[in-house]
């Protein structure tokens, strides 16, 4: 007759057992090991305070397969890590060495008291972005095309900041690819202008090259997407409505006084049936102010 098992080492074999299998279990995972899930196995299975639960040699044989595991894989990950973090502190130290330049330049300038407008320099111009529906596709077609006119005449996205959603509002700084001077990027913009024009009502255009040609209908065709726009590139400003009659795209040049009003006041892009004639009255209510009444005494 076979004498009964101790039933201590029974409990010390199903204890084993227990541990054993949530081991096996815990390093099936796709993240291997989980310190937070080892502090909860050890608690629960330490059912004997006199050894500790990480000191079973079957438990410490699978923690030591995960830990190699994860040494295996670690330095690969780690290395993605590094080499992501070496490119984006490249891409900031570029940056930041061309903003220095272009600012020493400016500052250089103002020093010898040289008139900035005629010296040729790199120019920033803002960019914004007003539709009041965001169909899809809408939104990205329209980033892509002012993108697209910018470079068409000389400029670059330098910097963008967070859209506004719920319609759609996008703000951009975009510099030119040289130094120009301030007539200089004046003349650019007013091309777009026109080039607007002469495309919203299919005239050809022989002033304009393929590339700025093929730029612009493109964003024309982008805006057919929703039934309002704004567009402001700059000075130029591009305004799509929807009316009664069909759509209408209008570009037009903004005076210096016009410029200021939207400056202050960039919300006015986000009422594309309106900001012309704001802008209009806001240019002749300066004008009115700035001009002597007939008759006045002089000072």
């Amino acid at each position: 007759m076979v004498a009964p098992e101790d039933p201590r080492n029974l409990a010390e074999r199903l204890r084993r057992l227990e541990m054993l299998f949530f081991t096996l279990v815990a390093s099936l995972g796709d993240e291997g090991y989980d310190e937070d899930m080892w502090f909860e196995l050890r608690h629960l299975f330490r059912r004997d305070r006199d050894r500790p639960f990480f000191d079973y040699p079957e438990f410490r044989f699978f923690l030591d397969r995960m830990a190699d595991r994860r040494r295996r894989e670690q330095p690969e990950s780690v290395l993605r890590q590094i080499e992501r973090l070496e490119s984006d502190v490249h891409n900031l130290s570029q940056k930041t060495s061309t903003v220095q330049h272009e600012a020493h330049a400016l500052m250089a300038i103002q020093a010898l008291g040289l008139p900035d407008d005629q010296v040729r320099l790199t120019r920033f111009i803002p960019v914004r972005a007003y539709i009041d529906q965001t169909p899809e596709g809408a939104i990205s077609a329209i980033s892509a095309a002012i993108a697209d006119v910018l470079s068409a005449y000389g400029f670059a996205v330098a910097d963008e900041f967070p859209e506004i959603r719920g319609s759609w509002f996008k703000k951009w700084f975009a510099k030119s690819k040289e130094a120009l001077s301030q007539p200089e990027v004046v003349e650019r913009l007013e091309k777009v202008e026109r080039a607007v024009e002469l495309k919203a009502i299919d005239k050809p255009q022989a002033d304009v090259d393929d590339k700025q040609a093929s730029a612009i209908a493109k964003l024309i065709k982008a805006l057919d997407k929703v039934p309002n726009a704004a567009v402001q590139a700059g000075s130029v400003l591009v305004v799509k409505l929807t009316t009664p009659k069909g759509p209408v795209v209008q570009a037009r040049t903004l005076t210096q006084i016009e410029m200021v009003e939207l400056e202050n006041n960039q919300l006015l892009l986000q009422e594309p049936a309106e900001v012309l004639g704001r802008l209009s009255a806001a240019c002749s209510g300066a004008k009115s102010i700035a001009s002597p009444k007939p008759g006045a005494a002089e000072a």
